[in-house]
């Protein structure tokens, strides 16, 4: 697919966009872009290659039709991100930096998500979770107490490297092995105001996923105290 064949993509691909993908195609970063793989309110996921022909997951916010408010009031909330402006070029590319930082940090750290590659304005890079096709979300595939276990596990050692993630819900953790977490676009300090009450989030959203699934969980207080515990050590 060539890049002027993105243009279909209304709303998601825009001129700006365009030039962004440009550039990495002429720095050789990205070789090809084979087609999209999924499309949502706030991003687009491409399939793509890299110059050794490896397949990458080609990431795009969209720069309308976002809510750039609430973005905003969480990114500055975030002390790496408090001096941003107000603008909604700025909060976009922000948006994006910041998942990269955060997949980073993650990453480095030992926790079970995509590897990140490159970032540039609204487009981010990262490994391909998959085979031939692309991994399966979580809730589309039978799951019990092991991959419970291993995503409280996950969720502790994100915190312990000073992340929340702050949107974890079985439509953004991906199957492929074992479970591998995506979408850290909303992840935060573990300083931010708001770092708690996502941390708290986080576990409920899977504790009620699973105990609707009939598995044994634990209560997301306890699970809570214990991550915080060993965050402050």
């Amino acid at each position: 697919m060539k890049v002027d064949e993105l243009k279909v993509y209304r709303g998601l691909i825009d001129n700006r966009t365009l030039m962004t993908l440009y550039s990495l195609f002429n720095k050789g970063i990205i070789s090809e872009i084979i087609g999209i793989i999924k499309e949502g309110k706030e991003s687009g996921i491409f399939l793509g290659k890299d110059k050794n022909g490896d397949k990458i997951a080609i990431k795009v916010y969209r720069t309308v039709a976002s809510d750039f408010k609430k973005m905003w009031k969480y990114l500055i909330a975030d002390n790496r991100f408090s001096k941003i402006r107000k603008d909604k070029t700025s909060i976009i590319y922000s948006w994006c930096l910041r998942e990269f930082r955060n997949l980073s940090i993650c990453f480095n750290n030992g926790v079970s998500c995509p590897k990140p590659i490159y970032a540039k304005n609204n487009v981010l890079l990262m490994s391909f979770i998959g085979d031939d096709n692309p991994a399966g979300r979580m809730i589309d595939t039978l799951v019990g107490k092991k991959e419970y276990d291993f995503i409280i596990k996950q969720i502790a050692k994100i915190a312990k490297s000073g992340i929340v993630h702050g949107d974890l819900s079985p439509y953004n953790i991906l199957m492929h092995k074992k479970p591998v977490i995506i979408d850290f676009s909303h992840g935060t300090s573990i300083k931010s105001i708001f770092a708690d009450e996502m941390l708290k989030k986080d576990i409920q959203n899977i504790n009620s996923y699973f105990n609707k699934l009939g598995t044994s969980t634990v209560d997301t207080d306890r699970v809570y105290e214990k991550i915080i515990t060993k965050v402050k050590k």
